[in-house]
């Protein structure tokens, strides 16, 4: 399925300058009943990417920066893929390539593992499209502190998805570095992610 570039460019820049400034109401009082981890502390994962089984374990010598969503999202989404794009561009080069940005899919049952790498391809900053069973994810999103649901809306799309919009920066081992907000400056992402790999490398 194609993804229709003009709306998500369209999306894509108006939230950079809005979404991140905005507080999702709701969303912060839900986690706290959803079952959450009290210290989340991320968790090792092998998932479904387009080319087969994608092991976190798969990039020893890097550190993968993951973010949770779905293709669908009108908004935060691809504001957030575009910011995250930008924050790696302006990183050194030699810090570029020991960062492996990771999009995981928390709605397996429209995101295809081809649908999502069309979607992660868009913003050609060599985000890696993952997605897997129900069970798997809502475990996953657990480890990590991430929060979704699933909401019916009276539209052709059936049902959207309310979930947090945090940056999880992790080790090739599954160990939570930091849980890094979407209201943070492209500058601070870009100075963490460089702290970070100078530290854990």
């Amino acid at each position: 399925m194609k993804i229709n570039r003009t709306l998500l460019l369209a999306g894509g820049a108006l939230l950079l300058l809005l979404a991140f400034f905005q507080i999702q109401t709701g969303l912060d009082k839900a986690s706290t009943t959803s079952g959450l981890a009290s210290k989340p502390a991320g968790a090792p994962f092998t998932l479904q990417s387009r080319d087969g089984e994608v092991s976190l374990s798969d990039f020893e010598g890097q550190l993968a920066l993951v973010y949770f969503g779905y293709t669908w999202c009108p908004d935060i989404c691809p504001a957030s893929m575009m910011f995250m794009a930008r924050a790696l561009q302006n990183l050194p080069e030699e810090l570029r390539a020991n960062i492996q940005p990771i999009f995981i899919s928390v709605d397996p049952q429209r995101d295809t593992p081809e649908r999502l790498a069309a979607y992660v391809d868009f913003f050609e900053a060599g985000i890696l499209g993952l997605t897997g069973d129900e069970s798997t994810l809502q475990e996953l999103a657990r480890a990590y502190g991430a929060f979704y649901r699933y909401t019916e809306v009276d539209s052709a799309m059936g049902y959207t998805v309310d979930h947090t919009s945090d940056f999880y920066l992790v080790t090739h081992e599954g160990r939570l570095l930091a849980t890094l907000p979407h209201t943070i400056s492209g500058n601070q992402l870009t100075a963490t992610l460089s702290q970070a790999l100078q530290n854990n490398l």
